[in-house]
C-alpha cells in the first residue's frame, strides 16, 4: 500500500500521523502544492516520496500522481489523506483485512466524523451536488454500504490501483471542489456500494470560514467553475448548488459583487 497526504503550507513533521511511531516500513507519497519546497526529513521505517507543485495544481492532480507513484512501486493499494485527518495507523490492519474479503471491486471508505461524534460529513447524503451530514445517533452501519443518494469524502478513501484504473482517475480541472464527488460518481457507474470501513476518521471540514470576504471572494471564483467543469464532466446540472453558495455568500456580506463572479465564472463558464 501506498499512502498519499497532500499538504498546503504545513511541514511534513507536523502531520498527525508522522507524530506516531511506524513499528514495519511504511511508503508514504506527500504532494505540497505550497508555494517553496521543504526538506524531506528522515524518519525512521518509512520511505517518503515527495512532490513539490509551486503552481498548486490541486488535489485531483495530487491524487493522479500519487497513483502514478503506485504504480511504479508495484502497489495494488492507494490510501488517499489530506493534511487534516487525524488518520491512526491501526486504521490500517482493519482497511487490509477488509481488502482481503472484498478485493479489487470495491473501493474502502471510513466513516468521518466531527471530533464529538455527534455528526456524520461521510458518507453523506448528497442531492444536486449538495452534501448533508447525516446524525451520529441515527446512522446505520453496513460493510457494503449502498451510495444511491449518497457520497463520500476523498480523505481516507483506499483504492485498488485496479479500480483507479477503470475509473480513469481524478479529474483534473476540478483542484478542490466536486474533485470526490466526481470520483465518485464516475466509481458508481461500476458498482453503487462501497466497503465501509468501521473505523472512525475525526476531520474537520470547511463551512464557515468566519468573516473574511477577500478569501471566500476570491474561493467563490474557483467554485464556480468548478461548478461549470462538473456540469460537463458528468452531464448533470449544479445550478442549485452554485446558486445556494451564491445566496449564501450575498446574505453573509451584504454584497452584491458576488452575482458578479456567479455571471462570469458558472453561468458564462469563463476559466481561471
Amino acid at each position: 500500500m501506498l499512502v498519499a497526504i497532500v499538504i498546503y503550507n504545513k511541514k511534513i513533521l507536523e502531520l498527525s500521523i508522522l507524530k506516531r511511531s511506524f513499528e514495519s516500513n511504511t511508503d508514504i507519497f506527500i504532494y505540497d502544492n505550497s508555494k517553496l519546497p521543504q526538506e524531506v526529513p528522515t524518519i525512521e521505517n518509512v520511505n517518503i516520496y515527495y512532490e513539490h507543485d509551486e503552481n498548486n495544481s490541486g488535489v485531483s492532480r495530487a491524487y493522479n500522481q500519487a497513483y502514478q507513484k503506485a504504480k511504479e512501486l508495484n502497489k495494488e493499494l492507494l490510501l488517499v489523506l489530506d493534511q487534516d485527518s487525524s488518520f491512526k495507523l491501526s486504521f490500517i490492519e482493519q482497511y487490509t483485512k477488509m481488502y482481503s474479503v472484498y478485493k479489487n471491486d470495491y473501493i474502502y471508505a471510513p466513516i468521518v466524523c466531527d471530533e464529538k461524534k455527534t455528526k456524520i460529513y461521510s458518507p453523506s447524503f448528497m442531492r444536486n451536488f449538495v452534501g448533508k451530514i447525516q446524525s451520529f445517533e441515527n446512522f446505520v452501519y453496513e460493510e457494503t454500504y449502498s451510495l444511491v443518494g449518497k457520497s463520500v469524502i476523498n480523505s481516507g478513501l483506499m483504492i485498488p490501483l485496479e479500480m483507479f484504473d477503470k475509473i480513469g482517475g481524478y479529474n483534473e480541472k476540478l483542484k478542490l471542489d466536486f474533485s470526490d464527488i466526481y470520483f465518485i460518481e464516475k466509481y458508481k457507474e461500476l458498482n453503487h456500494k462501497i466497503v465501509l470501513v468501521e473505523v472512525y476518521l475525526k476531520h474537520s471540514i470547511s463551512g464557515d470560514e468566519g468573516l473574511d470576504f477577500d478569501r471566500e471572494y476570491n474561493r467563490f471564483k474557483y467554485y464556480c467553475s468548478a461548478c461549470k467543469e462538473i456540469e460537463r464532466a458528468l452531464d448533470a446540472s449544479a445550478f442549485w448548488s452554485s446558486t445556494r453558495r451564491l445566496l449564501r455568500l450575498v446574505l453573509k456580506y451584504k454584497r452584491l459583487s458576488f452575482i458578479k463572479i456567479y455571471f462570469e465564472y458558472y453561468l458564462k463558464g469563463k476559466e481561471i
